[in-house]
Order: structure tokens, then sequence, then C-alpha cells
């Protein structure tokens, strides 16, 4: 089963935890007034730099990998200042510096807390194979929505990777179910398959 979710890029997926702590820490701020750390929006900066990411990979030049790599290194610089920022917001409403509404409150400390380590897993993965070249980072997340998840590589010839989970279908006659088994992680093709006698 596909996941609902765009293509992964890592410039991207930076895109959307930016785009979604800052959303979070403008609605604390519009509760809480101005105490406490001031939230700087660099969403602006973070899109044009996804967007100067995108036209940089459309040049295959050394130039080109050059440009990129340099916009991927100030994405990353960004997206670590909101990430610190996100900490130091949810630190605040923690101790009380930030008040207001409580149950507004407590919901986006919650969402700060939930989304924080995972735009910090997409930084390290992105500095893998960026800095690196490591394609394979491990707990690797393809989507800050959808965690779960994984890549199916299926060998389509127009499709070769979708993005979901594998679902495990037992139909009777007339394709009526059965049963059915969502797979934590996708097993090896040689153990789904069985004889029938």
């Amino acid at each position: 089963m596909e996941t609902d979710i765009h293509y992964p890029t890592d410039s991207s997926l930076l895109g959307d935890g930016v785009r979604v702590l800052t959303r979070i820490m403008k609605k604390v701020s519009a509760v809480a007034g101005k105490v406490g750390t001031q939230m700087r929006d660099r969403s602006r900066s973070a899109k044009l730099k996804v967007l100067a990411i995108a036209r940089a990979s459309r040049n295959k030049t050394e130039q080109g990998r050059q440009k990129m790599k340099k916009a991927y290194l100030q994405l990353l610089e960004i997206s670590s200042r909101v990430v610190g920022q996100a900490k130091k917001f949810s630190g605040e409403i923690a101790s009380g510096v930030k008040q207001g509404n409580l149950s507004v409150m407590h919901k986006a400390k919650q969402q700060l807390d939930e989304m924080i380590p995972r735009v910090q897993q997409v930084l390290r993965q992105t500095r893998e194979r960026v800095l690196r070249g490591n394609t394979q980072a491990e707990g690797k997340l393809l989507s800050i929505f959808e965690t779960h998840t994984e890549v199916i590589r299926k060998g389509k010839a127009n499709k070769p990777n979708e993005f979901g989970k594998l679902v495990l279908i037992q139909e009777a006659e007339n394709q009526i179910v059965t049963h059915y088994q969502v797979c934590e992680q996708r097993p090896a093709d040689s153990t789904l398959l069985y004889r029938c006698a």
C-alpha cells in the first residue's frame, strides 16, 4: 500500500520540518505573546534553498554539484537553527515562561516534542548523504508525517521505487478478504512465497 507522501528528497523533508516547526512556534507566540525566546521566521529562507537545490540538481556538471552542495549546507544551517529555536520554545512551555491557554500550550509542546526528533533525524541523514556520500543512513525517514513509510522496490520500469508499507492480503472466492497483515518491516520476498499442495 502506497503512503500518501510527496517524493522524499532530503531538501523537501527539511523544508517540511522547518515549515511545521515554524507553524507551531507561531501558534505559541500568538498565545503567549512576547515572553521568552522570540521567534524568527526562517521558512522563506528555507523555501528558497529548497528551490535552489532543485534547480542545481538539474545541472549535472561539477559546477551544478557544487552549487547544490552549497545550498544544502545553507539549508542544513537554517534547519538546525529552527530546531534549536523549537527546543527553546518547548523548554519555555515546560518551565512556564511561555504561558497561555493550557490546552493550546500542551498540544503545541506535544507537537514540538514529536517533530523535533524527526527533523533531527532528517538533518543527520542529509549530512550523511551530502557531506559523507553515505546513502544508507541508519533509521532513514522518508516522511516526517508518515514515519512508518518504507521504500518498496518492485522493479517496474516506469516506477522503480514506491513508498509505503507492505500489506499481505488473503482472499477467498469472489475476492472476499479473509485476513490481512501489515508488515512492520518489509520481509524478503522469498519468505512470502509458499506452495499450494
